[in-house]
């Protein structure tokens, strides 16, 4: 096992695929795919990253591609290579020229 592992962490290589729900106290950090429900503090879905499934964070940052229920509780970041589909909840959001969403928006109040 290697030494720089961050305890609360997960992170999904390119080529990997998950199925299954999960629950991750920290960042969960996706370049594979996850097939299933996620919920953590912080979800950063790389290029190459996909996400099949309810996901659930306080951040999220998609440069890959999400479906179906999205929450961001504090911050939503769609980038200019990132694709949304489904729908979404978020307190704040940003999507960068380029980026794709198609579904349904709802604010949350906080």
């Amino acid at each position: 096992m290697s030494s720089d592992n961050q305890n609360g962490c997960l992170t999904v290589g390119e080529g990997v695929t998950l199925k299954g729900n999960f629950v991750v106290p920290d960042i969960a950090s996706i370049s594979g795919t996850i097939e299933g429900d996620l919920t953590a503090r912080e979800i950063l879905i790389g290029p190459t990253g996909v996400l099949k499934g309810n996901i659930n964070a306080e951040i999220i940052d998609i440069r890959g591609e999400a479906y179906e229920n999205i929450s961001a509780k504090k911050s939503l970041f769609i980038r200019s290579s990132g694709k949304v589909t489904g729908n979404v909840e978020f307190s704040e959001i940003e999507v960068e020229k380029g980026g794709n969403l198609q579904g349904s928006l709802t604010k949350i109040n906080t």
